[in-house]
């Protein structure tokens, strides 16, 4: 694991990020043959086109797509746990990695109303059976202001001194409380999760959870009705199919939500890609839910799939598409893999599913636990995980992941508000088999790419190479380009002015960029 100087090196780095020179591009570079992690390399000159036969990944001038939200990750309790017992000092280090003015720039979290999984015990804030007028509802949500809230804030704050923006949360139930349930418990669901009778109740909850966390300081952006809302697992659930969910969403959780909270979002799904695009279908289909959606959210756990994103954005083009959960799960983990080290193709799985969001026209892309102890947990279920973050609680040590490093290049790079480019490859490989586990990625895909234009002007490039040897390239843009190569198991990204190629001229006339260029800041040397 990197040690804590190497890490102080890495963040003022990222605190030399500037602007490139007109002519040339600035890289940055993680891999797992050499070593590098996010590792600033020499600028490369940006030449007029030239010949090259080998692989070519092109950036189209000619339109932009979806709009970046951001990146982030999950403010589980046993994230906050975790949180909770490092030494200060490792708590304000782990802090600025993530969302510190020279971390990688986390813009969005997630966090679960009532529990779930991740969680020590089952809880909810209103457990009296039959209070359908949530009479006792806990509006101090005294359990989360134990741990959850306390990290939360810390992270708010952190955001807004590294940009002056605000962190942008997104809500999800595991499982109403038990009393609602038609199994009587939290943990596991029958089908339907939900009892008849009680579809106004837990409308009527949303709001006031939202309201009591309002209290505390922490404002929601979005909610969605449920997570996976297909999986009656054997940790907190609720079933439901995709005529259910809209149903509860079109006649109870929306017009509560609209007249007590209306500028908080509604994503439906919350589950896998492989569905995804039949409940945006049904989505569509109903006037009386679509009126109260904003988009749908979707995990990785069932593979690929991301020609179903893509479907969904072209078919339903005015559906925010958001990526809110992704880890690896202990099955997942290979011999070798240690808690020191993590596995370096755990960063190439996030890196190869967020392209792949990205050019189907996701919006964010949102990491599971921020932050788990030297187990994968705690987790009540045993349901351990990986994440890109690790502490040892016993002895405060902690251990950043190659996940950490592959989110970076995006959430650090593709900033908010960053407008999607067409990218298209040539002469390099395109997996067409069949579906292989999530996150997996070989020299099968080649090279994979994604593209964006920054509100400030820049162009920011993502590249991924599976593969185990280098591979030479040519990167190409309006009529410039450079000739780069990308090491073995190596994530790069490029960053160069619009400027540099004929785009630019164009994007300034649509009245697409701010011409208004960002002060420079520099972090001073440690």
């Amino acid at each position: 694991a990197p040690s804590t100087s190497k890490l102080l090196v890495f963040i003022a780095c990222l605190a030399g990020t500037r602007h490139a020179d007109a002519a040339s591009a600035q890289l940055f570079q993680s891999s797992g043959t050499n070593g590098d992690r996010l590792a600033r390399k020499a600028d490369l000159p940006l030449v007029s086109d030239f010949e090259f036969s080998g692989p070519t990944i092109e950036i189209s001038k000619d339109s932009t797509d979806q709009v970046i939200q951001g990146f982030g990750g999950a403010f589980t309790e046993a994230s906050a746990l975790v949180f909770k017992s490092l030494p200060a000092d490792k708590q304000q280090k782990v802090l600025d990695l993530y969302f510190g003015p020279y971390g990688i720039g986390y813009t969005l979290g997630r966090v679960h109303m009532n529990s779930c999984d991740f969680s020590p015990k089952s809880y909810s804030f209103d457990d009296v059976d039959g209070d359908f007028s949530l009479a006792h509802f806990d509006n101090g949500v005294s359990h989360d202001t134990e741990v959850m809230i306390p990290l939360i804030l810390a992270a708010q704050d952190k955001v807004r001194e590294a940009n002056g923006a605000e962190l942008k949360l997104i809500a999800a139930p595991w499982s109403p409380p038990a009393w609602m349930k038609t199994n009587g418990q939290m943990d596991g669901s029958d089908k339907p999760g939900l009892q008849d009778g009680c579809q106004a109740v837990w409308a009527s909850y949303f709001p006031k959870w939202l309201s009591a966390y309002k209290a505390r300081g922490i404002s929601i952006w979005a909610i969605t009705p449920q997570n996976e809302p297909e999986n009656p697992a054997g940790w907190e659930a609720c079933v439901y199919d995709a005529e259910q969910e809209l149903q509860f969403l079109g006649e109870h959780l929306g017009p509560t939500l609209r007249a007590d909270h209306p500028d908080v979002k509604i994503f439906i799904f919350d589950h896998n890609k492989d569905h995804v695009y039949d409940w945006a279908k049904a989505l569509y289909a109903d006037p009386r839910a679509q009126e109260y959606a904003a988009g749908v959210a979707f995990h990785w756990y069932s593979g690929d799939s991301f020609d179903h994103v893509a479907s969904m954005h072209t078919d339903f083009p005015q559906a925010q598409l958001l990526a809110t959960e992704a880890t690896f799960e202990r099955y997942r983990w290979r011999p070798g893999s240690t808690l020191v080290t993590g596995d370096w193709a755990f960063g190439e799985g996030y890196a190869h599913d967020i392209i792949g969001d990205l050019n189907a026209g996701a919006t964010g892309w949102i990491d599971w636990n921020l932050f788990l102890n030297q187990d994968g947990g705690p987790n009540h279920v045993d349901n351990v995980c990986d994440a890109a973050i690790l502490a040892n609680t016993t002895s405060g040590e902690v251990f950043v992941h190659p996940q950490y490093y592959a989110m970076g290049h995006f959430s650090k790079y593709l900033v908010p508000g960053s407008k999607r480019l067409q990218t298209s490859r040539s002469n390099t490989p395109t997996y067409t088999g069949a579906m292989r586990p999530y996150g997996t990625c070989t020299a099968d895909d080649g090279l994979e790419a994604t593209s964006f234009l920054r509100p400030d002007g820049q162009i920011a490039v993502v590249v991924l190479n599976c593969a185990d040897g280098d591979v030479a390239f040519k990167l190409k843009a309006g009529s410039a380009a450079l000739h780069a190569t990308i090491p073995g198991h190596g994530i790069q990204t490029y960053l160069f002015s619009s400027s540099s190629s004929e785009a630019s001229f164009e994007m300034f006339d649509a009245g697409l960029l701010d011409p208004v260029m960002p002060q420079v800041t520099v972090l001073p040397n440690p």
